[in-house]
């Protein structure tokens, strides 16, 4: 390894290495190529010590540490629980590059071989990459000596590389923190096999699975920690709506690289290299420790601030190691609680699985509702058509009717003119009264002509009783009977008058019950017209009021048509397949 060639003999302060030891750190690069280590045997030993003592003591010198890499296989597999406290105590800076190497078992990575041929593949997430290095790199102490243009070139390279190797995952934010961290301590090539091993046998790969079950899983676990060891301080995160995964989701992500400090971040990085995920758990739950007093007065904008940026430890890392290994952490219960994750997500699937099929059940129903309202707007329109001629013809016939109760209105109102007024029956009345008046005076000349004969014939009679001689009795005669003679010529004038009147009488009589009859069956006829000319006007006006209505309904089936004619066309945009369209018409029919 080229980090290896590079490391100098650093004597320990009152110890001086021997010539062998420095023949054996120069030579330490070709025997490390030839190690053949089990990173799992190292990953998954049970058991881990609960504080960074021991009851054997180690020097952190040049020497111990030279002795277990050269050592190295026999050291990760019978002293696994001396190597945790070394590394909890601090990997030397100088041997990092080798120590992380060695964790993870990078040199036996085959993708290494092929790092130029991944590099020259295409890579979809290259943009991505770029605006988020572009967003990243400038803001952040970890990436100081990333932020020339030439030395973000690597970064950019075993992003790339990676999201090429492993199209599944592809490319995801907090890989940026872990493979600049990578760069700042080896080479390009190496940092690769080494992100390569992390997220291979460090449960890296699942936690950044679309799905993010392993990283709900690792939340759903610190939350509870939280609830059981932080309860009063849980209790303000729910009053809050401060969910654990709105800070907790970035340190798991990215092992707490984009919060702590970055000498803080180194020693967790280390642990992490070789305990995996728990050291996660253990700092997270010493920081809601730590700083609990100062959360329980925030809010929710306060307290992302607060956890985002952890500068309190920059200055003692040891203190921070300390207080983690003071957690209480059991495997027993991170198993039982990841048991309880997999139910609830076991149920929530099962859950979407059938809201799904209701979705899809929804969707297939939608389609034939979609279709089915398609052909009822068919005939919905041809109805509504039909419906709307027949309330023209209605409305047509309406009118029609209408001007022809005008007309007869108007003609029996000229009618209505013609018959005999008031003056005319005042007329009659006054003629009839003279002509009774003219009969009353014949009669009374009758009676008097009828009275002067009989005073005549008396007188006649007296004088043939007693008069005086025949000369004077036949003269007298004489003139009697002249006298009688135009008197009751006289009379038979009178009577001719009389019956003259009389006929006259009985005609105007006979007029006047003639206009009489005329004048009620006018009256009548006027009283009939009235009562036909209501009915009209009331017909009228309900005819004016269906004419109303059929305009509102015509109106409304407009609106409707209009409406129809609209979702029709949307409808018409979207392209169903001929042989669902062919199934769904079969079954409607």
């Amino acid at each position: 390894m080229d980090s290896l060639s590079a490391l100098s003999p650093c004597p320990a302060p009152g110890s001086q290495l021997s010539a062998d030891e420095m023949k054996l750190l120069a030579k330490l690069e070709e025997q490390n190529r030839l190690l053949e280590t089990d990173s799992k045997s190292l990953y998954s030993v049970s058991g881990v010590l609960q504080s960074p003592t021991s009851p054997k003591t180690f020097s952190h010198d040049d020497d111990t540490w030279g002795r277990v890499i050269k050592e190295w296989d026999d050291w990760s597999k019978r002293k696994v629980g001396q190597i945790k406290v070394l590394i909890r105590r601090g990997v030397p800076a100088h041997l990092r590059p080798v120590v992380w190497q060695l964790l993870c078992d990078a040199q036996n990575v085959s993708a290494s071989q092929h790092y130029s041929d991944l590099l020259k593949s295409s890579c979809p997430a290259e943009t991505l990459i770029h605006r988020d290095l572009s967003r990243i790199l400038p803001q952040h102490q970890l990436f100081q000596k990333l932020r020339d243009a030439t030395c973000q070139e690597p970064l950019l390279n075993v992003l790339k590389a990676y999201s090429v190797l492993d199209r599944e995952i592809g490319y995801c934010q907090g890989s940026v923190f872990i493979v600049g961290l990578l760069l700042t301590q080896m080479a390009e090539e190496e940092a690769f096999c080494v992100f390569v091993r992390l997220m291979k046998d460090f449960r890296m790969r699942e936690l950044y699975r679309s799905s993010m079950v392993e990283l709900g899983c690792c939340i759903y676990q610190f939350d509870s920690m939280i609830q059981e060891q932080l309860p009063e301080l849980h209790s303000h995160f729910q009053t809050q709506g401060f969910h654990t995964s709105m800070f907790s989701s970035s340190w798991f992500l990215n092992i707490l690289l984009s919060s702590l400090p970055i000498t803080a971040a180194m020693r967790t990085f280390d642990i992490f290299m070789c305990e995996g995920l728990e050291i996660v758990f253990r700092v997270g739950l010493a920081v809601l420790h730590m700083k609990q007093t100062e959360l329980l007065k925030l809010d929710t904008e306060g307290m992302m601030n607060c956890l985002q940026h952890l500068e309190s430890w920059e200055s003692d890392p040891d203190g921070m190691i300390e207080a983690a290994y003071q957690i209480k952490y059991s495997s027993g219960r991170m198993k039982q609680l990841r048991k309880e994750y997999t139910s609830i997500k076991t149920k929530e699937l099962e859950d979407q699985e059938e809201l799904n099929g209701l979705s899809s059940e929804n969707k297939h129903l939608k389609q034939r509702l979609d279709i089915l309202e398609k052909r009822c707007s068919e005939q919905l329109v041809s109805q509504m058509k039909k419906e709307l001629e027949e309330s023209l013809l209605n409305a047509a016939r309406s009118q029609n009717t209408l001007k022809e109760m005008q007309t007869n209105t108007l003609q029996i109102e000229e009618s209505s003119s013609t018959v005999p007024d008031e003056d005319s029956a005042v007329y009659l009345q006054t003629e009839l009264i003279s002509c009774r008046l003219r009969e009353a005076e014949a009669l009374t000349g009758l009676k008097e002509l009828k009275q002067h004969i009989k005073d005549l014939v008396k007188k006649w009679q007296w004088q043939q009783v007693h008069g005086g001689g025949q000369q004077k009795v036949s003269s007298a005669q004489n003139d009697l009977q002249v006298e009688l003679l135009s008197t009751r010529l006289k009379e038979a004038l009178a009577q001719a008058a009389l019956r003259e009147s009389r006929h006259k009488l009985l005609q105007l009589q006979t007029e006047d019950k003639i206009h009489s009859d005329q004048l009620k069956r006018a009256e009548a006829h006027i009283n009939s017209q009235r009562d036909h000319l209501r009915e009209l006007t009331s017909q009228h006006q309900d005819l004016r009021s269906q004419l109303q209505q059929s305009r509102q309904r015509f109106s409304a089936l407009q609106y409707k048509m209009q409406i129809i004619s609209k979702s029709t066309t949307s409808f018409s945009q979207t392209t169903l397949k001929p042989s669902t369209s062919a199934s769904l018409e079969h079954n409607d029919t």
